[in-house]
């Protein structure tokens, strides 16, 4: 997962991927793999390579909820009160 300040240095302007991703798809398909400069940044940071482009849209460790404090892993959501992995919910206030 990436920074926000991780996340602008690595893609830019998120909305403007996402577009190029979507055009990409409906020209070439989905199953035919898109070389973008952001994913190379994204592999040279961090050291995965993504299958796809497209899963850039969804690393960036702010979209996402609190780590859970029962196995450690973050929430699916800002909004989720249950762990995905574990079934560990949290308290509402």
């Amino acid at each position: 997962m990436l920074t926000d300040e991780e996340y602008r240095e690595i893609v830019g302007d998120p909305a403007a991927l996402y577009f190029q991703v979507k055009r990409f798809i409906s020209r070439h398909g989905e199953r035919t793999e898109m070389k973008h400069p952001a994913a190379d940044r994204y592999r040279e940071r961090t050291g995965v390579a993504l299958h796809h482009t497209f899963w850039l849209l969804h690393v960036r460790r702010s979209d996402y909820g609190p780590d859970c404090p029962a196995c450690g892993k973050p929430y699916r959501t800002l909004r989720a009160t249950l762990c995905a992995e574990c079934g560990h919910g949290l308290e509402l206030k």
